[in-house]
């Protein structure tokens, strides 16, 4: 015959938390659910000290890695502020920049591009396509020099303005046997800080700094360095 115990009142353990996943709230969140699971543990099966001593070193590790992934966030800020300061001493110099991806703004005129070959160019082509990938206007290389120099007036084959975004600019050889390189050859106006990130202005194009490829002297005049186009004036 089963005899039910009088004056005990059945416990229920709530489900220990999972270790598992990312720790997220504060630490006073973790030590109210922390001396909840004390005052709710089963009596007869209560948890060992090593095991709270478990649960209290991993909040600590997190903790102290959320601390120094705060303190990387914020060196990552204070390294990206001096290298943008410091890209202002490239305002008003004339440079030369690897001619690839840029972005269209049409604050000036299109600089430049000047063509080099390890040979005589022949038959070669520049080409100006947009984002997707569409041939928008191609321009012929003078043949039989290694060095030229072509200018974009912005406009694709229809003699129609494209208008401002993301393009993409390539060299076909054509039959020239040597290795061309295209270069944007104009002067830094600006230095745009943005939420797309640092931008170089030469004229209408918006270049990254990692397209520059040779700096040469300042010219005059010299206009304002740093500017932020979301910025309230």
């Amino acid at each position: 015959m089963f005899i039910e115990p009088t004056g005990t009142t059945p416990t229920t353990t709530p489900p220990a938390p999972a270790t598992g996943g990312a720790l997220t709230g504060s630490k006073d969140e973790f030590l109210k659910l922390f001396m909840a699971q004390l005052q709710h543990q089963d009596p007869f099966d209560p948890k060992s000290g090593s095991d709270m001593v478990a649960q209290l070193a991993q909040f600590s590790s997190v903790e102290q890695a959320t601390q120094t992934n705060q303190h990387l966030a914020d060196l990552a800020s204070a390294q990206a502020a001096t290298s943008s300061a410091s890209l202002s001493g490239l305002v008003g110099r004339d440079c030369k920049a690897a001619a690839a991806d840029f972005q269209l703004d049409r604050g000036g005129a299109v600089p430049a591009l000047q063509l080099t070959s390890t040979t005589a160019m022949t038959g070669a082509s520049l080409v100006i396509s947009d984002d997707g990938g569409k041939e928008l206007r191609r321009i012929a290389v003078p043949a039989g020099t290694s060095s030229a120099q072509v200018t974009w007036d912005g406009n694709n084959a229809s003699g129609s303005p494209v208008p401002p975004g993301s393009y993409h600019i390539a060299v076909e050889p054509g039959t020239t046997t040597g290795t061309i390189a295209a270069q944007w050859h104009g002067r830094v106006d600006a230095v745009e800080l943005g939420a797309a990130g640092t931008r170089l202005r030469m004229g209408g194009v918006l270049l990254g700094p990692g397209d520059i490829q040779t700096i040469g002297q300042s010219s005059t005049p010299t206009p304002q360095s740093l500017s932020n186009p979301g910025a309230t004036q």
